[in-house]
């Protein structure tokens, strides 16, 4: 009876230990929301952003936002100056036709493709990027709109992020 009595309380235990494992929140959904004046500054660039989740990516503020179909990620320095916008597209076909042309025609054009965006600027005219991969080796390779090849980063170390205080590239 009393090993009956021991197994019973070792089941409720048991379930009551589960109970609280089952609600913790282990999916880091935490909510960051940066100072007023980054908030301000996106809603005066793009005032029908919607569903705008914050992150910080180094010293940029980065709101991931949707405007009109489109995902995308808006950067601000710290004083609340926007440095960049970044547009992921869908595909490669979506390039304007110079930069998918001048892919076509470069060293890269047989590896795959696993990212496509566009990056406009300030004060800098729009760059296209495309990253590609073949095996180990993976490249970002940034363009101008007129299909001039400005930047060719080797990104196999992992980090694929277009850091703006990188890519302010004259043409």
């Amino acid at each position: 009876m009393l090993r009956f009595k021991f197994s019973v309380w070792m089941i409720v235990y048991v379930l009551f230990a589960l109970s609280f494992s089952a609600c913790s929140d282990d999916d880091n959904d935490d909510i960051y929301v940066p100072p007023s004046n980054i908030v301000e500054a996106l809603k005066q660039l793009y005032p029908n952003a919607q569903n705008v989740k914050w992150e910080m990516k180094g010293e940029y503020y980065v709101a991931d936002c949707w405007l009109s179909g489109d995902e995308l990620d808006v950067w601000f320095d710290a004083n609340a100056n926007w440095v960049m916008t970044e547009n992921e597209l869908d595909s490669i076909d979506q390039l304007v036709s110079a930069v998918y042309k001048a892919f076509q025609n470069s060293i890269y054009n047989s590896w795959v493709v696993t990212d496509v965006y566009v990056l406009t600027f300030p004060q800098t005219l729009t760059k296209s990027v495309i990253q590609v991969k073949q095996g180990d080796q993976r490249h970002a390779l940034y363009f101008t709109q007129d299909g001039g090849l400005v930047l060719d980063k080797n990104i196999s170390n992992g980090d694929d992020t277009n850091w703006p205080s990188s890519l302010n590239l004259d043409e």
